[in-house]
């Protein structure tokens, strides 16, 4: 798939549905390729994104208050919304740990679908993916 040209925050294109901020992600991460696990945040205010934060040095598996944690600390901004992105590298099948990150995700995320990169894809975590 193309990878997306990335411009400044003021002229990518409003993210406001799904679609539009996969692109938003697409162009974000560039070329796929991880060496650890890690998870994107993308803050979203009236459908720009405004800042990115990347959380480095993840445990296998999240801990029990992790949502709860996440949740504090990207949606303590009046007005923006979080969007997460867990990556790892290795192919597309997601393990039993990728499986309780993306759950700790949508735990934390209220307005947007969780997306999932690794080597070989980016893609949105879709309802089998959490069976």
């Amino acid at each position: 798939m193309e990878i997306p040209t990335l411009l400044p925050p003021d002229q990518m294109p409003p993210i406001v549905d799904q679609a539009s901020l996969e692109h938003h992600w697409r162009a974000l991460m560039g070329k796929l390729g991880f060496g650890r696990p890690r998870v994107w945040v993308l803050l979203i205010q009236r459908s720009r994104g405004l800042m990115v934060s990347e959380v480095d040095e993840l445990p296998l598996r999240p801990e029990d208050d992790a949502a709860s944690g996440l949740r504090h600390v990207f949606g303590s901004f009046d007005g923006v919304e979080p969007a997460f992105l867990y990556c790892r590298p290795g192919s597309s099948a997601l393990s039993a740990a990728d499986r309780a990150w993306v759950d700790v995700l949508v735990a934390a995320s209220d307005a947007w679908p969780v997306h999932v990169a690794n080597d070989v894809e980016l893609r949105v975590v879709a309802p089998d993916d959490l069976i």
